[in-house]
Order: structure tokens, then C-alpha cells, then sequence
């Protein structure tokens, strides 16, 4: 997104520009620069909201499906991927690393089943950016053009996108591995996966609401979701 845009990489930590970086002056301004810091607070500032939108748009369907439900946070995050450091506690499981130049573990990702596009899942930010150019561009990928889609001419709109030539990720990859050479992880001052928004799903007991509240107190949904979702299955709560 940056590069497309024009911009690279600003290790406004330790005042340097990307080493290298100006070996791309062909294909971007390299003096047209963003900090590291402020980059990263606002990938993760725009992710979190992304969670924040899908649980409340998930919020939306267990109304529509007639089942209950409630979004939260509070909940200890590293703690929540694996990254407690208590076997009593093993959380989802997610691969973490420690170091001794972050304030905290950093989960990367479950084998197989979610990876980061970074080591140890990736063998270098290289080999990342190739893998997640693959999952866009791919076969199945939201940009190839013989991925199904809703359009009259899905062919044309899936491969409008802009691939990415050898130059263009060659760059990228270049300012990944510095921040990840540098920093000892990807992304460098933000946690590599992070969840921080939790969307909880459960059948209404609506007996309950009979007894304690007001007729109106749940919807036409909720009332008819046994009927509809299980029939047969009456005692189901």
C-alpha cells in the first residue's frame, strides 16, 4: 500500500533511512518517507478496527439467525493466542517468541492453520512477500481472475488489481527485512498477531426472559430459532 503510494520505510527509532532503499529511486521518491513508529500504530489501529467492525457485523447475524450474543474485550491477549508462559493456560495454541529488546511475547501464528507473513512461518520477509503476493494473485486469490465473484464480468474486476513485478517486491521486501533484521520480528513495534475484540454466540434461554422482562425483550428470530434451526430438537436450550 505504501509503495504503491509512493512512500517507504523511516526507522524514526534510530534515525536512518532503510539501508539500500536508494537503490529504488527509479520506481519511488525515496525521500518521501514514514516513520516506522507511525506506520505500525496505524496498521494496527486500522486491524482493530476491522475486528471491532466483523464482531459487531457478527453481532448482526446471531440476531437474524435468533441466537444470543455479546461483544467483549478484557481478556489477557497474549495470554489468549498461547503466549501466557503457564502450561496450565495454553490459550489457542499460537506460536510466541520472547526477546530481551521487547516489553512482550510475540505470537506469530498456529502451524497450518494461520501463519504470519514473517520467520519463523516464512524462511525471510522475502520469502513472505512472495507467499502473501501468491494468496492475492494466486489461484483462488481475491485477484486472480478465475476466482468466482458477484460482478457480470468478475474476470475483469478481480484482475484490474495491480500486480506486483519482481522490482516492486524486491523493495518491499528489502524495508521488511530491515525491520525485522533490526528489531528481531515483523512487524517491529507492534505484536506480529494480535486479537483484542471477542464475539460470543449462545442459545437464549427464553424462559428466562419471559419470567424477568417486558414482552418485546428478544425478537420474533429468537423465539422461533429452535423451530427453525433444530426442529425435533424442542428441549435443545
Amino acid at each position: 500500500y505504501m509503495l504503491q503510494n509512493g512512500l517507504v520505510l523511516y526507522d524514526d527509532i534510530n534515525k536512518c533511512s532503510i539501508p539500500g532503499i536508494e537503490r529504488f529511486k527509479d520506481i519511488v521518491d525515496v525521500g518521501n518517507v514514514w516513520n516506522v513508529t507511525f506506520v505500525e500504530q496505524w496498521s494496527l489501529s486500522e486491524l482493530t478496527v476491522e475486528l471491532g467492525t466483523s464482531c459487531y457485523a457478527g453481532v448482526l447475524m446471531l440476531q437474524a439467525m435468533g441466537l444470543g450474543g455479546w461483544m467483549f474485550n478484557g481478556i489477557d491477549p497474549f495470554a489468549m493466542l498461547g503466549a501466557s508462559g503457564k502450561p496450565e493456560v495454553p490459550g489457542l495454541l499460537f506460536r510466541y517468541d520472547e526477546d530481551e529488546r521487547w516489553p512482550y511475547p510475540n505470537p506469530t501464528g498456529l502451524a497450518g492453520v494461520m501463519e504470519g507473513y514473517c520467520p519463523p512461518h516464512h524462511q525471510d520477509m522475502r520469502a513472505a512477500v512472495d507467499a502473501l503476493c501468491d494468496r492475492k494473485f494466486g489461484l483462488g486469490g481475491p485477484f486472480h481472475p478465475e476466482t468466482p465473484g458477484p460482478w457480470k464480468d468478475s474476470r475483469k474486476v478481480r484482475s484490474a488489481a495491480q500486480n506486483h513485478d519482481e522490482r516492486f517486491r524486491e523493495c518491499v521486501a528489502l524495508q521488511a527485512q530491515y525491520i525485522y533484521d533490526t528489531f528481531g520480528k515483523f512487524p517491529g513495534t507492534v505484536p506480529s498477531m494480535f486479537v483484542i475484540m471477542y464475539l460470543q454466540a449462545h442459545h437464549l434461554d427464553l424462559e428466562f426472559y419471559d419470567r424477568f422482562f417486558k414482552p418485546g425483550s428478544y425478537l420474533k428470530t429468537h423465539a422461533m430459532h429452535i423451530a427453525h434451526w433444530h426442529p425435533g430438537d424442542s428441549d435443545q436450550s
